[in-house]
């Protein structure tokens, strides 16, 4: 079973991005753990000095993948929470 099928939450439910895009819960939650997931290779590369314009061993797209298919449940349970809390 699908944490996110467990956690009993619609993904198909609609999230406003801005006030002329809407997508899925579930889209939102895909997109919200890439830019997280770059955020990451960003902070690390900046810790560890790699110039990430001039080095492109970093690029791992299964890693990313991987990464994203993760976080995707918990960040829909996050984002769950913002909508529900907002509309109360």
């Amino acid at each position: 079973m699908k944490a996110i099928n467990a956690l009993n939450i619609d993904v198909n439910e609609k999230v406003n991005v801005n006030d002329t895009e809407d997508m899925t819960l579930y889209e939102f939650a895909r997109w919200t753990s890439l830019l997280r997931g770059i955020e990451l290779i960003e902070g690390k590369a900046r810790q560890l000095k790699i110039n990430l314009e001039d080095d492109k061993t970093w690029i791992k797209p299964l890693a990313l993948q991987k990464y994203i298919d993760e976080e995707t449940p918990s960040v829909v349970a996050e984002v769950k929470v913002l909508i529900d809390n907002e509309e109360e």
